[in-house]
């Protein structure tokens, strides 16, 4: 068995942008948890900086989440929120211990 994939993005974004970006969030995560392969979907705001928004992510495997990069919902709204980032970092996570 494969083991699920995992990571977490974090997103500077430019001051005052967080609202705009959160609204849009909700349909867009509620899409994403219905598709096949996903496993969990679920994003934040750091708590001591307004400005960075933390999503951690897992899926059945990689080629869920490539099948989900594809999807029409994911990809408005990255072209979206893109535009109001500083800075982006992904990481790769593993649970086990």
């Amino acid at each position: 068995m494969t083991a699920p994939y995992k990571f977490i993005i974090t997103i500077e974004l430019l001051p005052g942008t967080r609202d705009d970006i959160l609204a849009r969030a909700p349909e867009v995560q509620a899409a994403t948890r219905a598709e096949a392969g996903c496993l969990a979907y679920d994003f934040f705001t750091c708590t001591d900086d307004p400005d960075r928004l933390i999503f951690v992510e897992a899926w059945k495997d990689e080629a869920a989440h490539a099948e989900h990069l594809f999807q029409e919902h994911t990809q408005r709204f990255i072209a979206f929120h893109e535009q109001f980032h500083r800075s982006s970092t992904f990481e790769t996570i593993n649970a086990e211990t």
